[in-house]
């Protein structure tokens, strides 16, 4: 689907060249693929009774469209969103349908006045991402905020990438506070890591 062919890339070169092709992408391709992705996670993953950590998607961004994921695992279980506090760390809160959003800083719509979710009730978090190799290793915008939050999580939360493109070969510059994923799901695979 994404038609790159691809060695070794820096994350910033993959950021670069990921963000420009997200651009590229209709509204309308990305709605569909996002629906594709929902199929697939909610028929292959055993999420019922689950507290499901998701983020909720930038449209300006051409992000996976989460709300049908969201809306589905609000019938199945509870759902958990993050906050951006203090443009370092992240706190999450569950989401219903009574919870009011508010657009932060960076565009990003968070909970207002919803009830904490602590870090060990988590058991799926679902990550967003530009991109990700064969090992399971994403890259995302470059804050850190989701490495450090899969690094305070207990070590049996499943973690789930969500990308509209397929992986590319390699990563090149890793650092050791850089977390892999064990699962990503593109429109067309699952991918599984060790």
């Amino acid at each position: 689907m994404n038609g790159f062919i691809f060695s070794a890339m820096t994350k910033k070169e993959i950021r670069k060249e990921y963000l420009a092709k997200r651009k590229e992408l209709k509204s309308q391709f990305v709605k569909i693929e996002s629906l594709k992705i929902s199929d697939i996670l909610t028929q292959n993953f055993k999420l019922d009774n689950k507290t499901i950590h998701c983020f909720l998607p930038i449209a300006k961004n051409n992000e996976v469209d989460t709300w049908l994921i969201i809306d589905r695992m609000m019938e199945k279980g509870k759902v958990a969103i993050p906050k951006i506090e203090s443009g370092k760390s992240m706190t999450h809160y569950y989401f219903d349908k009574d919870t009011q959003l508010e657009l932060n800083s960076f565009g990003i719509l968070e909970p207002k006045n919803a009830k904490p979710c602590l870090v060990n009730e988590i058991e799926v978090v679902l990550i967003p991402l530009l991109a990700f190799d064969e090992k399971g290793n994403r890259v995302g915008y470059g804050g850190g905020f989701y490495d450090k939050f899969i690094s305070e999580l207990p070590k049996e939360t499943q973690l789930i990438g969500l990308s509209l493109f397929d992986p590319m070969d390699e990563i090149k510059d890793l650092n050791t506070f850089d977390k892999k994923m064990q699962v990503c799901i593109t429109p067309k695979e699952i991918y599984y890591f060790d």
